[in-house]
Order: structure tokens, then sequence, then C-alpha cells
């Protein structure tokens, strides 16, 4: 299976992201200190060992699992102390980019997929998983095999994946039932359905693009279907750059049009996500394009569990992209090749993935867990979740949404040239762009 990955711009190389908490040793010194530790990760001297542990789901939500599982993992190992340091989302995004030069990592955190693991790896600041994985094949294959090799670089493992990611449309099912609409299959009948939802004076769709994100989620799915994979792989990974194919015009286009027949939500450009979610579930619209995990804990209850329901998005017709792919993200757990007990951290890690914990996670999170015991469970209180993850199931391969899969620089052109194209930009000029930076990112 094929994953995009292409190079991220790191904009500071020389700041600490997080307080230290211990001292570090090279990796060989590492590989050393491991050779004293018991088979369940303790020193095998009786001195505490302490790791430390970052992640950004501070979530109140969602912060609740991640503490209980330290605090599950703490008890059954008394010798070790796990030191836990969360962050919000954006702030982390923005730590874990200071985090890649700095001196003082966590042992164990939370990364993005694609790029963001590709330049740990280059920087040499995140260990080779690869002799764990081989050391325990149970362990190896408890795992989606697909989706392992986001965490590969140049065949070699070096993060694991957490969740799948894959936005859906949800849609309220009594607004749909209440205008006699189908779920629409193809782009036509999405449109369809969004001009009857409009002249009955109802929103068709709750999107916010003021982070500069969620109309790029749209723009990857279509460009999945509409450019040839070998294209996208080339231009998003840079080998050629060039962004040529007519298929990103289209693509750009079509989200262009939803805007121009307002399909969208008022605002829509200077709007965050998270109030187009709040504005879905109060009923103010009548679908969103997002993930069914945004919804158990923050929304589920608030909604409705049998008031709404999930579809993919549509094929657009005539599609010459791979539809066999999926747009998704996986978040990805790494070690730091700073680690001084990473025999203890692959323990933790275990801890994490066994069935048990995995299966709380998917009920308590929604989170769509990368174990095929568990993500292929068909026993959930989440009936949407169930679908998202048959779905999800069948895929053959997965490719990353664009803040994710493509350089840095070349990405933050992309977005905001998107959300420029809602009031002055051509969908060509938006690609012209996109281009330009991504020839100068090449010359560098």
């Amino acid at each position: 299976m094929k994953k995009l990955i292409a190079l991220i711009l790191c904009t500071c190389l020389l700041l600490s992201a997080f307080t230290a908490c211990s001292s570090k040793k090279t990796t060989e010194d590492s590989n050393n200190h491991s050779e004293a530790l018991t088979s369940d990760g303790t020193d095998s001297s009786g001195e505490k060992v302490t790791i430390r542990f970052a992640h950004q789901w501070a979530e109140e939500t969602r912060l609740p699992y991640w503490n209980a599982l330290v605090e599950g993992y703490m008890e059954e190992h008394p010798n070790v102390i796990i030191e836990t340091e969360v962050m919000p989302n954006e702030t982390y995004k923005e730590k874990i980019k200071i985090m890649l030069g700095g001196s003082d990592m966590p042992d164990l955190f939370f990364t993005f997929d694609g790029a963001w693991v590709k330049r740990f790896a280059e920087h040499n600041a995140i260990m080779d998983l690869t002799p764990y994985l081989e050391a325990d094949s149970e362990f190896r294959e408890a795992f989606n095999q697909g989706v392992l090799t986001t965490g590969q670089v140049d065949g070699k493992q070096y993060s694991l994946p957490i969740r799948t990611c894959v936005n859906f449309m949800l849609y309220n099912k009594d607004v749909f039932a209440q205008y006699n609409l189908s779920v629409p299959t193809t782009w036509a009948e999405f449109m369809d359905v969004c001009q009857t939802l409009k002249d009955n004076g109802v929103t068709p769709i709750a999107m916010g693009d003021g982070e500069q994100w969620a109309a790029g989620h749209y723009v990857s799915a279509l460009n999945v279907q509409l450019v040839p994979f070998d294209t996208l792989e080339s231009d998003y990974y840079l080998t050629s750059g060039k962004f040529e194919d007519p298929g990103y015009v289209e693509a750009l286009q079509l989200v262009k049009d939803m805007n121009d027949k307002g399909y969208f939500m008022d605002g829509m450009p200077s709007t965050a996500q998270t109030l187009a979610r709040e504005m879905f579930v109060a009923g103010q619209s009548a679908m969103i394009y997002d993930q069914c995990a945004s919804f158990k804990n923050q929304y589920f209850d608030k909604m409705g569990g049998d008031s709404w329901d999930i579809f993919p998005l549509p094929v657009v017709d005539g599609a010459s992209g791979d539809l066999d792919m999926m747009v998704a993200w996986i978040d990805q757990f790494a070690i730091s090749s700073q680690c001084e007990h990473p025999e203890v951290v692959i323990d933790f890690l275990k801890y994490f993935y066994n069935e048990a914990n995995q299966k709380k996670m998917q009920d308590e999170l929604g989170f769509v867990s990368t174990i095929n015991a568990v993500s292929q469970d068909t026993d959930s209180s989440f009936p949407q979740l169930i679908k998202a993850m048959d779905i999800i199931n069948q895929c053959k391969g997965f490719i990353s949404v664009i803040d994710v899969e493509m350089d840095g620089a070349v990405a933050a052109v992309y977005q905001a040239s998107i959300q420029e194209m809602f009031t002055s930009k051509t969908p060509e000029q938006v690609m012209q762009n996109v281009q330009e930076e991504a020839q100068r990112v090449m010359s560098e």
C-alpha cells in the first residue's frame, strides 16, 4: 500500500517545548540500559523509572480516558511513574514543531502521520521500532497492516498508529425525512439534496474554515477522486510538484460552487469548525463533513443517537482517481531517540493496545481502533461508528489530508488560497499559488 508523504516546514529548531523532568542519554546508552530492565518493563534494581508522556487530548470529554490509562498501568507497575504533559490540539501542533529541534523531548509522544513522522525520523529524533515489532510478531500482527504502514519511513517502523480518522457526511435524519430526501451516492444527487434544503430555508451544510483546514478536507477528498493516484503522489511528495492536472482545479471549482450557491453556512470562511459543529448539533444545518469521533462524547448525547447518521462523500461523475483509497489521517505514537527506558515505554504501549483498553477507547471516545480485533467489533452502542468502521475496513488504502500529508509551507499556501477562493481568487489562481510555492520549496 502506498502512503503519500511529504516534508513539513519546521519554523524553529532551537527551542524546547516541554519542561525537563528527567535526564536523557543517547540512544546507544538507552539500549545498554534496557538490558537492566525486567520482562514487565520495570527497573530490576527496584528504583523508580520515570516516563514522560505527551499528548493533545486535553478536552474534558477525552482526558479522563488517558488519565485512567496511565493510572491503571502505574497500579500494575509500581516501579513506574508516568508524568503526563497535555495541551490543546492547536497549541500542541505548534509545540511539536518546536520539539523537533529541542534537546529535551518526552519519552512517548503523540504525533501526526505523514510528513511529521518522516521529518522526526530524518532528524533521528525518534526511535526505530522495527526491532520491537520483529521480536513480538503477535503484537505486530494485531494491527491493521495497512494502517501500520502509515508510521513507516524507508521500510522501518518509526511510530505506531493510534486511531484512524476519516471524515464522513453526518446528516440529520429528521430533516432528511421531513423533505423526503434520500442519502446521495453521486455528486449530482448530493447537489440536488443541498438545493432542496436551501429552497426550503434550511442551511444544507455547516462548515467553518476559520482555521484554514475544514475546506481543505473537502478538497483533499475530491483530489483523490479527480486526480490519478500516481500524479497525486508525485505532486504531494514534491517529486514533480507540478500540480498541473486539471483535476485539482475541478476539485476546487466544486467546492467554490457549493459556496457560491449558498450551500455552506453564512460567514463560513471566518467561522471556527467548533461553532459549525454546534450549529449542526442544534439542528441549524442538515449536514456537516466531520469525524464520527468528534460527536461521541462532545455531541452524541446532546443530539441523540438516533437523530443522525453518516454517508461517505459522494462520488463525482467521471472521477478518474483511485476510488478504493480513502482520505484519512492516522494519529501516531512515537518514542524519542533520547528515551532512557524504551523497554518500559514499549510495555506501556502494549498495555494501551490490548483489546480491553482499545475497546474502552473506541466505546468512550469514538476513536476507530487500529487493532483488528477491536476495529472489526460490531458490538457497540455507537451505531454510526460501526458503519464508519465497516466502510474503513473495506478500503484498500489511506491518503492523508493536505495539512498533514504535504510539505508544511506548500500546505499553508494551499489552504490559505482555498480560503481566499471564497472571496476573491479563482481555482486557477489557487493552483498557481500552490505551484509557485512547490517550486520554491523544491529549489531550496
